[in-house]
């Protein structure tokens, strides 16, 4: 068991190598720091900032000899012991570009990190399990003949929910940026549909079915099966704390609201676009990594990509990466 670590940002090793820890934050001022490296033996436990943290996310990169370590995330480091201020134009400073995750602390003031191994060594078979409703993922599933509609896939993506548009009911998935529709009376059964529309979104699934038609970036599907992916979405947190409506600070005739990966435009109260959401990584061509935040126009498939910045319950910053412009928004819903 890690030995107790004191108040502030704690790290705690939970594994059975030797850890190396680095963390980036946001310093005041709007200083993107990194420091490192903390050295915690199996078991070990270490303060590595000694007061109240007052950031609701925290970046962190932890690292054993041999092993390697991925994120979205890019800071600057170097091998030895460092503090650096900046994340941008590590190389030309001297330094090494090195991918962080993401920490949500929840605003806490002290906030431990527990390193845990990747893969724990599996419990023995229990003869008569007993799982709560929760352990379970959400499933819905009439099987077809597969190939019989179209043609058959299975692909993991987002549920972004279900809608009534033009006298159409449907349900919606965004994979790898194109828009799947599963539509009442297309194939699907509607008892899977039914379902859908009682689950949350958005939510990591695995589907699978027929694939019916296509167009520009749809496809429309026949479900045969959907079945909720625990862990299944890398950027989960941002996506959730994006839904809604958004207010322009700069200009507050602008706004847009954000259902599931649906955005819709606004200016002084008329509708002026509509657009699809993706998530992903650095946007093309720009100077320094992020979070890229992609929306392609549906009526002209014009796609642009910003950076996200700090998105919290009230607060959305969108980074232009080719000029470093920050677009602000206050959550008006």
């Amino acid at each position: 068991m890690p030995m107790a670590a004191q108040a502030g940002l704690d790290v705690c090793n939970d594994t059975d190598l030797r850890q190396s820890v680095a963390i980036g934050y946001e310093a005041p001022g709007g200083i993107w720091t990194s420091e490192g490296w903390w050295q915690l033996a199996p078991g070990e436990c270490k303060t590595v900032m000694a007061r109240a943290f007052d950031r609701q996310y925290f970046y962190y990169r932890a690292t054993v000899q041999g092993g390697g370590f991925d994120g979205p995330f890019s800071f600057c480091s170097t091998s030895g012991a460092f503090t650096i201020e900046g994340d941008t134009d590590c190389a030309a400073r001297g330094y090494d570009s090195t991918r962080f995750r993401k920490v949500d602390t929840g605003e806490a003031a002290d906030f431990t990190l527990t390193l845990v191994a990747d893969g724990a060594s599996p419990e023995p078979d229990d003869p008569d399990p007993v799982y709560n409703e929760e352990d379970l993922p959400l499933e819905s599933a009439v099987p077809f003949p597969r190939g019989s509609l179209g043609e058959p896939f299975t692909q993991s993506g987002i549920f972004t929910g279900c809608e009534l548009i033009d006298g159409l009911d449907f349900c919606s998935f965004e994979i790898e940026g194109w828009r799947y529709h599963a539509y009442y009376g297309g194939g699907s059964a509607d008892s899977i549909l039914d379902d859908l529309q009682n689950w949350p979104m958005p939510l990591a699934v695995e589907i699978e079915g027929d694939m019916v038609n296509y167009g520009d970036i749809t496809v429309e599907v026949a479900l045969a099966r959907v079945t909720e992916v625990f862990d299944g979405d890398f950027f989960a947190e941002e996506r959730r704390m994006l839904q809604g409506s958004w207010q322009s600070v700069d200009d507050p005739e602008a706004k847009f609201t954000i259902a599931g990966a649906d955005v819709y435009d606004y200016y002084g109260g008329e509708f002026i676009g509509h657009q699809w959401m993706t998530l992903g990584g650095t946007c093309p061509d720009a100077p320094y990594e992020g979070v890229g935040f992609t929306r392609t126009e549906l009526e002209t498939q014009e796609s642009w990509c910003e950076h996200l910045g700090e998105v919290t319950a009230d607060r959305l910053e969108l980074i232009i990466p080719e000029l470093g412009d920050v677009l602000t928004y206050r959550r008006v819903d």
